[in-house]
């Protein structure tokens, strides 16, 4: 379908050479990246021929069509009908019967009313406007915007609002007077001018109101002659009172009807073939016009205007009960009538013949290559109607969905090329059960993530409908992109929902590293508040753990702070080349006036230390170049001057200082520790 839909040649600025070829990538729905690709090798260092690179650049050019849809108010169209689509398809699963054939019919009314609300405001931008391709476009859209509605009104006569006991003509006639008001306009002049008989339009005005079945208006006019009361217009007044009206006599069934309107038919031919009305030229073609003469039908063609009202008006005074399924048989007859004058069928001719001919997918096929960038919106809404009201079939397209599904994924993929439309494509998507899931992954993986609000609004339509992969995927390349522009607090934050290992791995090394050259933590808040997410790496535990150390030594709490850090030291949970740090962090618990560390505690650290020392003899090279000198030993800043590099390192002079200071502290704090436990402190 969509390859029939008629095509547009778009010129592009790029380069014409015999080296460039030009290429494209699909991107983001409606949208293609078109750019040029230099043929030509790249050469190599010894002058050769490459295929590594370019020799010349060329611009990208973003192309993208189906874009009327994106401005001001046709967005109003999109938005106020997605609300009405949402709501009719959470009623399709809850009503049945009676009670949803109501909702569908109502649902329709909706779409038409929003259609016609964005033609009306399109009008007044149109009035407003003084530029004259604005007012074009304006003119375009507008038209349209009116094709669809007739077009949809139609559909829903026949198809969905089905009129009881199959009198359809009522409801055609509706469809006619409600596109069709220049009769109503001019008779509206006629009236207002002194002399209305001698209006240029009077007569004009009489025949296209007739035509449209407007009998009261009708009336009125020719009540206003000037020979009114003579016979022949009592005689036609009288002929136009008793016309059968089925909006009158709706409690009679359709075969009385059709029986009254015969009688009153011969009734009518009667006065016309005894010569009532030869005085009155005009007047005695109102009266053909009751009989349903055909030679006038061909002579009044022009005030129908098209050859669907003038369909509907021979059928008025020829057949006026005519089945629903019997108007093809009267449908070439009055296409015929219109091309022998000169008139050519268009796109919409073809449309309503095949609605008319109860061709629906003729409709929907039409409609969606014809009908410009709207099409899809039309085609979309109004299958998914026709189809929850049985009259689509449901049987599957050789790529495996039905036309409904079909053309929900064309609407989709307009909406997703706009910054803020996509949100109501993703709504169409969940109710395209065969391929909507799949779209919707896709379509997520490929939007841009502008900002942390959008990829937040992502990860909640993703979490909603169970799309995890995707969640992953959005947190990790948000990570990554905090991470390239420095925000570590925030990267570690997206890591940590995208529970990705290897990268919360490495970022909790550079937190450690970034710890090691400052003596201080950065995000503060972020490490304080990591709760159960801190057990996803070994690293992100202790990094957690090292950051409670800090917390519980700054509110004094020296046992519990010494306890901990001596369980990271056993646990084996600090990494290698943090040991120093770790070490050098439980001088200051050594050196206080009271005993917080005991004999066990102190033989643990020792044990801790000469296992460090070991590793640092069997792995410090013949040479070694000193690094900086680490600030004064405490919890805050003692972890300086350390370089590792897998499970080696190269430590200053100072810091061989410091370790021998710890290890004599640790023996003053044995002998107290010795000495405090062995006292017996008296009750």
């Amino acid at each position: 379908m969509a390859s029939e839909r008629e095509s547009e040649e778009i010129s592009v600025p790029l380069p014409s050479s015999e080296d460039a070829s030009l290429q494209a990538t699909w991107g983001l729905g409606n949208q293609l990246f078109v750019y040029a690709a230099d043929r030509r090798p790249a050469k190599d260092t010894n002058g050769e021929g490459s295929d590594m690179g370019h020799t010349q650049s060329y611009d990208i050019l973003d192309l993208r069509w189906g874009q009327d849809m994106h401005g001001p108010t046709t967005r109003k169209l999109i938005n106020e009908s997605h609300s009405v689509f949402v709501m009719l398809q959470g009623q399709v699963t809850s009503l049945s019967g009676s009670a949803l054939y109501n909702q569908l019919k109502e649902a329709s009314r909706q779409y038409r009313s929003i259609a016609k609300a964005c033609s009306l405001e399109l009008q007044l931008l149109m009035s407003n406007t003084v530029d004259e391709g604005e007012r074009e476009y304006y003119g375009n859209q507008v038209e349209l915007l009116e094709t669809m509605q007739i077009i949809w009104s139609l559909c829903e006569i026949l198809f969905i609002d089905i009129a009881p006991g199959e009198m359809v003509l009522v409801q055609l006639l509706n469809w006619v007077r409600w596109h069709f008001s220049a009769g109503r306009e001019m008779a509206q002049d006629v009236i207002n001018d002194e002399i209305p008989e001698e209006h240029p339009a009077y007569w004009e005005a009489i025949f296209r109101l007739l035509l449209q079945g407007e009998i009261e208006r009708v009336r009125k006019l020719l009540s206003l002659h000037s020979c009114s009361q003579t016979q022949p217009f009592t005689s036609v007044e009288e002929l136009l009172k008793k016309m059968p009206q089925w909006g009158n006599l709706r409690t009679v069934s359709l075969a009385e009807f059709d029986l009254k309107w015969r009688h009153w038919r011969e009734e009518c031919m009667r006065r016309y073939e005894e010569g009532h009305f030869t005085a009155f030229a005009e007047l005695e073609r109102v009266v053909q016009v009751l009989c349903g003469d055909m030679l006038v039908f061909s002579e009044l063609k022009d005030y129908c205007e098209t050859w669907y009202h003038l369909l509907i008006s021979r059928l008025l005074y020829q057949n006026p009960t005519v089945r629903p399924t019997d108007l093809a048989f009267h449908v070439q007859a009055c296409m015929e009538e219109f091309q022998r004058a000169g008139h050519r069928m268009g796109h919409v001719d073809n449309i309503l013949q095949a609605a008319l001919e109860f061709d629906l997918h003729q409709v929907i096929k039409d409609s969606s290559t014809s009908l410009g960038d709207r099409s899809w919106w039309f085609g979309a809404h109004l299958t998914d109607i026709l189809h929850h009201c049985g009259q689509i079939d449901s049987q599957k397209l050789p790529f495996g969905s039905n036309l409904r599904e079909y053309l929900l994924l064309e609407y989709v993929a307009g909406l997703m090329s706009h910054h803020s439309l996509w949100q109501v494509g993703v709504d169409y998507l969940d109710h395209c059960p065969v391929f909507g899931k799949e779209h919707m992954k896709l379509y997520i993986e490929n939007l841009p993530l502008d900002s942390e609000r959008k990829a937040n609004k992502l990860i909640h339509i993703c979490e909603e409908r169970d799309l995890l992969e995707q969640v992953q995927s959005i947190c990790k390349i948000m990570g990554v992109r905090c991470s390239q522009d420095g925000r570590l607090g925030s990267a570690l934050s997206w890591f940590l929902r995208s529970k990705d290992v290897p990268a919360a791995t490495r970022l909790t090394e550079k937190f450690l590293q970034d710890y090691k050259e400052n003596g201080n933590f950065s995000h503060l808040d972020l490490l304080d508040h990591m709760g159960p997410t801190m057990l996803l790496t070994q690293q992100l535990t202790f990094l957690g753990k090292y950051r409670e150390f800090h917390r519980m030594y700054q509110e004094k709490d020296l046992k519990g702070a010494a306890s901990l850090l001596l369980s990271m030291l056993t646990a084996r949970a600090a990494p290698r080349h943090f040991w120093v740090t770790l070490l050098m962090d439980a001088l200051p618990l050594l050196e206080t006036p009271q005993v917080i560390l005991g004999t066990s505690q102190t033989y643990e650290l020792m044990h801790c230390l000469e296992e460090l020392t070991q590793d640092l003899t069997r792995n410090t090279p013949t040479s070694t170049t000193p690094s900086r000198a680490s600030s004064t030993p405490t919890p805050q800043s003692a972890g300086t001057g350390v370089t590792a590099a897998g499970s080696s390192q190269i430590l200053s002079q100072r810091d061989l200082e410091k370790l021998k200071l710890l290890r004599l502290a640790l023996c003053r704090n044995l002998s107290r520790s010795i000495v405090h436990e062995g006292t017996i402190v008296p009750l």
